[in-house]
Protein backbone atom coordinates (compact mmCIF):
# COMPACT_ATOMS: atom_id res chain seq x y z
CA UNK A 1 0.00 0.00 0.00
CA UNK A 2 1.43 3.35 -1.01
CA UNK A 3 2.03 5.61 1.54
CA UNK A 4 0.74 9.75 2.42
CA UNK A 5 3.20 10.92 -0.01
CA UNK A 6 3.29 8.96 -2.08
CA UNK A 7 -0.21 9.01 -3.00
CA UNK A 8 0.06 12.63 -2.83
CA UNK A 9 2.49 12.58 -5.47
CA UNK A 10 0.15 10.53 -7.61
CA UNK A 11 -2.72 12.44 -7.08
CA UNK A 12 -0.50 15.67 -8.42
CA UNK A 13 0.62 14.32 -11.30
CA UNK A 14 -3.21 13.72 -12.06
CA UNK A 15 -4.48 17.02 -11.05
CA UNK A 16 -1.51 18.77 -13.49
CA UNK A 17 -2.46 16.19 -16.13
CA UNK A 18 -6.05 16.92 -15.85
CA UNK A 19 -5.38 20.91 -15.94
CA UNK A 20 -2.91 20.48 -19.03
CA UNK A 21 -5.80 18.19 -20.64
CA UNK A 22 -8.77 19.74 -19.65
CA UNK A 23 -7.91 23.85 -20.09
CA UNK A 24 -8.81 26.07 -23.26
CA UNK A 25 -5.57 25.85 -25.54
CA UNK A 26 -6.38 28.49 -27.62
CA UNK A 27 -6.21 30.84 -24.79
CA UNK A 28 -4.06 29.50 -22.54
CA UNK A 29 -0.38 28.20 -22.71
CA UNK A 30 0.53 25.54 -20.08
CA UNK A 31 4.79 24.53 -18.67
CA UNK A 32 5.41 21.55 -16.44
CA UNK A 33 8.22 22.82 -13.38
CA UNK A 34 9.35 20.24 -10.96
CA UNK A 35 9.08 21.05 -7.22
CA UNK A 36 10.58 19.24 -4.85
CA UNK A 37 9.16 18.61 -1.31
CA UNK A 38 10.45 16.42 1.66
CA UNK A 39 7.84 14.03 2.91
CA UNK A 40 7.27 12.66 6.32
CA UNK A 41 10.19 10.14 6.55
CA UNK A 42 12.72 13.59 5.39
CA UNK A 43 12.99 12.21 1.61
CA UNK A 44 12.62 14.20 -0.79
CA UNK A 45 10.14 14.09 -3.69
CA UNK A 46 9.82 15.67 -6.80
CA UNK A 47 6.18 16.54 -8.10
CA UNK A 48 4.73 19.02 -10.67
CA UNK A 49 3.86 22.31 -10.52
CA UNK A 50 2.05 23.78 -13.41
CA UNK A 51 2.94 27.33 -14.99
CA UNK A 52 -0.21 29.21 -16.99
CA UNK A 53 -0.58 31.98 -18.84
CA UNK A 54 -3.34 33.89 -20.99
CA UNK A 55 -1.66 37.35 -22.25
CA UNK A 56 -0.32 39.23 -19.70
CA UNK A 57 -1.67 37.47 -17.16
CA UNK A 58 0.22 34.07 -15.39
CA UNK A 59 -0.44 31.64 -12.89
CA UNK A 60 1.01 28.77 -10.50
CA UNK A 61 -0.71 25.80 -10.08
CA UNK A 62 1.35 25.22 -6.79
CA UNK A 63 1.31 21.77 -4.78
CA UNK A 64 1.54 22.45 -1.32
CA UNK A 65 1.48 19.41 0.83
CA UNK A 66 -0.96 16.45 2.37
CA UNK A 67 -0.76 17.25 5.36
CA UNK A 68 -3.67 19.45 5.79
CA UNK A 69 -6.48 19.07 8.37
CA UNK A 70 -10.10 18.25 6.78
CA UNK A 71 -8.03 17.15 3.58
CA UNK A 72 -5.84 14.29 2.36
CA UNK A 73 -4.45 17.14 -0.18
CA UNK A 74 -3.74 20.78 -1.56
CA UNK A 75 -2.41 22.49 -4.39
CA UNK A 76 -2.84 26.32 -4.34
CA UNK A 77 -3.49 28.84 -7.65
CA UNK A 78 -1.08 31.47 -7.41
CA UNK A 79 -1.20 34.87 -9.61
CA UNK A 80 2.60 36.04 -10.48
CA UNK A 81 4.74 37.00 -9.97
CA UNK A 82 3.69 38.43 -6.63
CA UNK A 83 1.94 35.16 -5.22
CA UNK A 84 -0.84 36.41 -4.59
CA UNK A 85 -3.80 33.62 -4.11
CA UNK A 86 -6.42 33.01 -6.00
CA UNK A 87 -7.95 30.07 -5.14
CA UNK A 88 -7.15 26.67 -3.44
CA UNK A 89 -7.85 22.74 -4.68
CA UNK A 90 -8.77 20.15 -2.21
CA UNK A 91 -8.57 16.72 -2.17
CA UNK A 92 -11.42 16.04 -0.32
CA UNK A 93 -13.95 12.63 -0.03
CA UNK A 94 -11.55 10.58 -2.43
CA UNK A 95 -11.61 13.87 -5.42
CA UNK A 96 -9.94 17.05 -5.86
CA UNK A 97 -12.48 20.30 -5.41
CA UNK A 98 -11.72 23.91 -6.08
CA UNK A 99 -12.58 26.44 -4.06
CA UNK A 100 -12.81 29.91 -5.11
CA UNK A 101 -14.23 33.09 -4.12
CA UNK A 102 -16.08 34.62 -7.87
CA UNK A 103 -16.00 38.27 -7.50
CA UNK A 104 -19.83 38.74 -7.64
CA UNK A 105 -22.59 40.94 -9.37
CA UNK A 106 -22.46 44.39 -7.79
CA UNK A 107 -25.73 44.75 -8.91
CA UNK A 108 -27.40 42.06 -7.51
CA UNK A 109 -25.57 41.84 -4.79
CA UNK A 110 -24.09 43.56 -1.52
CA UNK A 111 -21.26 41.05 -1.38
CA UNK A 112 -18.26 41.63 -2.96
CA UNK A 113 -17.58 38.01 -3.59
CA UNK A 114 -19.24 34.16 -4.00
CA UNK A 115 -17.60 31.58 -2.53
CA UNK A 116 -18.45 28.54 -4.47
CA UNK A 117 -15.90 24.54 -4.53
CA UNK A 118 -16.39 22.87 -7.64
CA UNK A 119 -14.97 19.64 -8.67
CA UNK A 120 -12.13 19.90 -10.84
CA UNK A 121 -13.06 19.31 -14.48
CA UNK A 122 -13.03 21.03 -18.12
CA UNK A 123 -15.84 23.59 -17.38
CA UNK A 124 -15.01 24.67 -13.80
CA UNK A 125 -11.54 24.55 -14.60
CA UNK A 126 -11.69 27.29 -17.21
CA UNK A 127 -14.61 29.15 -15.15
CA UNK A 128 -12.37 29.81 -12.39
CA UNK A 129 -9.32 30.52 -14.59
CA UNK A 130 -11.07 33.02 -17.26
CA UNK A 131 -12.37 34.77 -13.54
CA UNK A 132 -9.01 35.10 -12.65
CA UNK A 133 -7.53 36.34 -15.20
CA UNK A 134 -10.33 39.16 -16.12
CA UNK A 135 -9.82 40.45 -12.69
CA UNK A 136 -6.64 40.14 -12.53
CA UNK A 137 -3.97 43.06 -12.32
CA UNK A 138 -0.52 41.53 -13.20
Amino acid sequence: MPDQSEQFQARVEELVAQFEDEIDRSEWTTRRYPKRFRDADCGIREIPALFLQKGTVRLLLDPIGYDIPGAEGLADIYLMPAYDPQASIYFEEGRWRIHYAFPADPVETRSKFETRSLPVEGASINQILDSIAEHAIP
